[in-house]
């Protein structure tokens, strides 16, 4: 049941939709997803009207449907020759809905609420990972004016939008409106089924011929641009959804399972090695501390049994690794990368520069065939040359923080804690060598599950789902 307040700053649930907060996400997301079809500019308008309406009186749902959005972060829906990805177009409703919801209640409260309002957002700033989000968007800005390439700082200001400033807003709406567990449990569930159905419609697609045959094998990506890709984004869901099924209980939750049963199928078919060793050691994590030992040893046993299995069906792929394949790549890209840091040791080169400093100047002849890669492929080589060592600073903070929320997470028994560090260990493993956050959809899930730690480790109530 919602809660009705005097005051909606609090808790922002006063004069909520008399429809459930799912319903208020379906609406939101089937008015976003008729963009695709470019209807006429009145069109348009009223729909983005609707959602904004939408987010005015129901704030969470449209947060929500943020979640499931990743699943198409990267078909970017048309306005004119402007592109937007989904995400974005449902933040900025939800901030045009919540603008219009504040101005209401300042109308209505006066001085007291902006007051209260005010005293709520510093509290929210300086707590939890709060600090830890404000210098990143802070080291973020500063490295806006320290580019190795000036004439390429358009596309830095673009990464600045996708990665840092719309995440990090992202992270603080949630924790400021996601305070009735229910809402939690909500985004839960649409970024989980969001991923199931992703999994699910790129089988689908690979079976009738659409995937990427390479190898002596068939790789499936459905709407991402690369089997890799959707790797990089099932591999989070899948422990998120398995913690959600298994963690501190006697009993499992077979829906849960059932939809990281589904991601897991189609992770396995995307043939990305990256991603099942984030996977696999999201699992690991997240049995291990779940108290689930036994499963944590039939889990290793099992990594051990499907790579054998993997070897003798897709030997050619699973056996390249180091003869020729991504991992020699990798080892190249990663000197060229070593090098430019020392050129460039204190600020780095700046975000989404590498690509402009690597392939004139620092790429290995042994790596030519991926001379347009516009990444190291290690995420602490990216924070390094994107943010500078600053940025590296900032991810040591996070660290520190988010071990200290683990023992939280395990000591109150949260479902959805564990899930969230599942999530986070998945990408920061896949992340040693490949992308782990600078693209818009993994930094949006990555504060997404942030959040969702934040939110979970000072709850109280029951952990029902």
């Amino acid at each position: 049941m919602k809660v009705t307040r005097a005051s909606e700053v609090g808790q922002a649930a006063e004069r909520r939709l008399p429809i459930p907060t799912w319903g208020a996400s379906a609406a939101v997301m089937l008015a976003v997803a008729s963009l695709y079809i470019e209807p006429p500019l009145p069109v348009v308008a009223a729909l983005l009207l609707l959602a904004i309406g939408i987010a005015a009186l129901d704030p969470p749902g449209v947060l929500a449907a943020i979640a499931a959005s990743l699943a198409l972060i990267e078909m970017p829906i048309p306005f004119g020759s402007l592109r937007f990805n989904p995400a974005e177009v449902l933040l900025a409703t939800a901030c045009g809905g919540i603008a219009l919801r504040a101005g209401k209640t300042l109308l209505r409260g006066g001085f007291s609420v902006a007051q209260e309002a005010l005293g709520r957002a510093r509290t929210l700033a300086f707590s939890g990972f709060g600090p830890v989000a404000i210098a990143l968007v802070v080291v973020g800005t500063l490295s806006l004016f320290t580019v190795a390439d000036p004439s390429h700082r358009a596309e830095s200001l673009r990464e600045y939008r996708w990665v840092i400033l719309e995440p990090v807003l992202f992270a603080f709406l949630l924790r400021w409106y996601l305070t009735d567990r229910a809402d939690r449990w909500l985004v839960a569930w649409l970024f989980a089924g969001a991923a199931a159905l992703a999994a699910v419609s790129a089988a689908v697609d690979g079976l009738s011929g659409s995937g990427l045959a390479v190898e002596g094998v068939v790789r499936i990506s459905g709407t991402f641009p690369h089997p890799n890709a959707l790797g990089l984004y099932l591999e989070r869901v899948v422990p998120f959804a398995a913690a959600l099924g298994i963690a501190f209980r006697s009993r499992v939750d077979a829906r849960w399972l059932t939809l990281a049963a589904v991601c897991a199928g189609g992770l396995l078919l995307t043939f990305s090695r990256g991603a099942y060793l984030g996977a696999g050691a999201g699992l690991l994590v997240v049995a291990w501390l779940a108290g689930r030992r036994r499963l944590a040893g039939a889990l290793a046993i099992g990594a051990v049994v499907l790579g054998g299995v993997l070897v003798l069906v897709a030997g050619d792929r699973i056996l390249s690794l180091f003869s020729g394949g991504s991992g020699s790549l990798r080892l190249a890209i990663w000197q060229s990368s070593l090098a430019m840091i020392r050129d460039h040791p204190i600020t780095g080169v700046g975000l989404d520069q590498f690509l402009y400093q690597y392939a004139p100047r620092y790429v290995l002849p042994e790596a030519w065939p991926e001379r347009f890669t516009s990444h190291p492929h290690n995420i602490v080589l990216d924070l390094w040359l994107r943010l500078g060592i600053m940025g590296l600073g900032v991810a040591a903070a996070y660290v520190v923080v988010l071990v200290r929320r683990v023992h939280r997470i395990v000591g109150q028994q949260t479902r959805l804690g564990l899930g969230a560090l599942g999530a986070l260990v998945a990408g920061a493993t896949h992340g040693l060598v490949d992308n782990g956050y600078f693209l818009p959809g993994l930094a949006l899930a990555f504060w997404l599950v942030t959040a969702i730690i934040d939110l979970e480790v000072g709850r109280t109530g029951g952990d029902s789902g």
